[in-house]
């Protein structure tokens, strides 16, 4: 029987990913696309994730690295200006809210995350976690199992929401129920078939 959902915030919760941040850093920069997603995917970005390094060094590190200056990367700022909810998936964390433990997973670096909850009704999430804060990242298997840990049940009651396949992947190596978002249709089509 199920008892936990487990979402993922940007690209489920959030209607945010990074791909349009990356196009303006290629007009500004005049680089590709892919190198700009590997300096930040592969180079500076696990580390400010992970909480390792201030907002400040990831700018800084980020801009070194495009040979940009560093007032131009505009991380946070690109969020605040760009960022929008997923209506239809907080109606339905509102509704499981009351029949289940709810929480949500994510990626996120300090000045993303503080921002978000500034802007969220959390009261809908029994457990927070944040890669900032529990310095690990997706698709790590160790942060499903300290998810798994801190929620005190079996991995087989819990469900994980992810836009990225390779998360919920790594999620159900763990033993966690996982499901591929793609849209609110098909999440309560993928959400019926485990029970709900």
């Amino acid at each position: 029987m199920i008892k936990a959902i487990i979402f993922d915030l940007g690209g489920v919760v959030i209607n945010f990913n990074n791909t349009p941040y990356y196009k303006y850093l290629s007009k500004e920069g005049g680089l590709s696309l892919k190198t700009i997603r590997h300096v930040i995917e592969d180079v500076t970005l696990p580390d400010f994730e992970k909480g390792k390094i201030t907002l400040q060094q990831f700018e800084k590190n980020t801009a070194i690295k495009l040979g940009m200056k560093q007032n131009r990367i505009r991380w946070l700022e690109f969020y605040k200006e760009t960022v929008m909810f997923n209506y239809d998936v907080i109606e339905l964390i509102t509704t499981l809210h009351k029949e289940y433990i709810t929480g949500y997973l994510s990626n996120v670096d300090i000045s993303r995350y503080l921002y978000t909850i500034k802007i969220m009704n959390m009261d809908l999430f029994d457990f927070k976690f944040a890669s900032c804060y529990i310095k690990l990242r997706k698709p790590d298997i160790k942060i499903y199992k300290k998810v798994i840990k801190e929620l005190k049940l079996p991995s087989k009651e819990i469900i994980f929401i992810d836009d990225r396949e390779e998360n919920v992947n790594s999620a159900i190596k763990a033993g966690i129920n996982g499901i591929h978002f793609k849209d609110r249709r098909t999440l309560d089509i993928e959400l019926s078939k485990l029970g709900l």
